[in-house]
Order: structure tokens, then sequence, then C-alpha cells
């Protein structure tokens, strides 16, 4: 697992900054180069301090932290990417890891995990585990990362009336998190889209599902994010669209989510995915349609 003392490293070196100019006055030479070696830590203020030597923001360090880092120190977006390819074999993995483990952190940590193979049919949670969540959310007043993904994958299995508690206390925070990492905003998306798909099962719902999917289009007129974040907007909207009875308008645009996806040669379990998803809503006939793709000469 790269440190971060490796990272700040590669920062002071591409600056032709020496050990020496960098750790003047703020800490001994011997110390910043144990620290870059990853032989000991360092508290927060002197790291503050260092990177205002060498002139780098801390976003920048925590930017390439991530990016250098290996698949391991990272879990939880390596936890989403697995789930959201379809991959069990691989989340099967993580979950013997963490059942493997003692401590609150673990037990929740199972849980998600469960949570995610529950929902591609590979696994099941228990009322005790669901109880387990429900404390965990009442004690806590500060939300980091690590509870917004849990959130995420709790949003089918929570009672509806808690769930959308915690929904509205999330609303309130978002401009927090909307500038804390490089994969905020999928994780946010992520949250919408799942609340949007449980409102969508319940016909009386359909108007609030409609509001959030005009929140995020409006957000998206200010952010220039990749194509499967626009995919999941044509999907959303056209599965809300095709529920409130304007199935043509609605199927265009699944069929046009579906068509980009295919275009940029997206994992095939992604689409596959879809396909049994949307089955739960549309005829045959009408999932051939979007899925078919035939026509497109490129």
């Amino acid at each position: 697992m790269i440190k971060i003392g490796q990272t700040f490293k590669e920062f002071r070196t591409s600056k032709n900054i020496t050990l020496q100019e960098a750790s003047q006055g703020i800490v001994s030479v011997p110390f910043l180069s144990r620290f870059e070696r990853g032989l000991t830590d360092i508290s927060f203020t002197h790291l503050l301090e260092l990177l205002n030597r060498i002139n780098v923001q801390l976003s920048e360090l925590e930017f390439l932290y991530q990016t250098r880092s290996t698949a391991d120190n990272d879990l939880l977006p390596n936890f989403q990417r697995a789930y959201q390819s379809g991959n069990i074999a691989r989340l099967q993995e993580y979950l013997r890891t963490w059942q493997s483990q003692s401590g609150r952190f673990a037990k929740l940590q199972t849980i998600q995990i469960k949570m995610m193979l529950t929902t591609l049919e590979a696994a099941s949670i228990t009322d005790n585990e669901l109880l387990v969540l429900e404390d965990y959310f009442k004690n806590i007043s500060n939300w980091t990362f690590f509870e917004l993904y849990l959130f995420g994958h709790s949003i089918p299995f929570l009672d509806k009336a808690f769930m959308f508690t915690l929904f509205e206390e999330l609303q309130k925070k978002e401009i927090i998190y909307e500038n804390f990492r490089h994969d905020n905003f999928s994780l946010l998306f992520y949250i919408y889209n799942n609340i949007i798909l449980f409102l969508l099962d319940s016909s009386d719902s359909l108007e609030i599902a409609e509001s959030l999917v005009s929140k995020l289009e409006t957000y998206f007129k200010n952010q220039d994010k990749d194509y499967y974040h626009r995919t999941r907007i044509f999907n959303l909207k056209g599965l809300t669209l095709y529920l409130k009875g304007k199935k043509k308008e609605g199927l265009i645009l699944l069929k046009r989510a579906n068509l980009i996806a295919h275009l940029t040669e997206h994992e095939p379990r992604f689409l596959l995915n879809e396909k049994n998803y949307l089955a739960k809503y549309l005829t045959a006939k009408e999932i051939d349609y979007i899925f078919d793709f035939s026509d497109i000469n490129i």
C-alpha cells in the first residue's frame, strides 16, 4: 500500500526541492526522510506546513494519493465497481475477508457487501443486520464517505419513513460533500439513482421521483461529467416518463441511454443488468426495442 509520505516526496522532487529546503523550521531532515519512506507518521499541522512550503494544496496531495494507491487502498470505490459490473465472485471474496475480521466497522462492511450481493440475488440480509444498520445511522451526526456509501446501498432495505428522514439530512449536507474528492459526484449520483428507483416501485411516489430527476438534470447543466452519468439521467427520466403513462417518450430515452452504453463498449454485464431490471416494468417487445441496435451503422 502506498504511503502518503511517498506522495509528498513525489511532489517535492518534481519541484527540485531538497529535504533541507522542505523541512527547514518545520521538522528535522531525518524525520522528513523517514516520513517520505513510510517509516513514521506525521501530525496534520506539520503536513499542512510542509505542503505550504512546497506550494501544494492538500486537495492535490489527496488526489494524487488516491490515483497512486493500490487497488486495496480505497475499499469503497472498489466495492462499488464490483457491484456495478455485477462481479459477484469479487464481492464474495470481499465478504469473506470482512467476515473474518472483528469489530463494529468490520460488521458494517460485511452488511454493506451483503446488501450488494442481495441486490444481485446472491445473498440475503437478516432482520438483525438491518437493526444494526438503523442503530448506527441513528447515532451518528457527521457523515463521511463511508456513511454515504452505506446509505446508498441501504435504501432498498431500510424502513421507508426512516430512509426518507436520512435522505432529507443528506440533502441538507449535500453542498459539503460536493468538493470532497474526485469521485464524490458519482457517489451522490448513486444515492439519488437508488432513491429514484425505489420511488418508481410505488405508483404514489412518481411525482417525487420526477422532481428528483429534474433536480439532477438541473445540476447537470453546470457540470462537465462523463457519459455514464448522462446515460443514467436518460435511463431514470425515461423510466419515470414510462411509468407516468408517457410510454413512447420514455422508451425513446431508455433506448438512447442503452445505445450510449453500447457505443462506448461499456462492461457487457452492465447492459445485462439493465435489461433484467427493466424487465420488471416493460413488455418483452419493448425490451427488444430499446436493446436492438442492429440499425446502427458506424
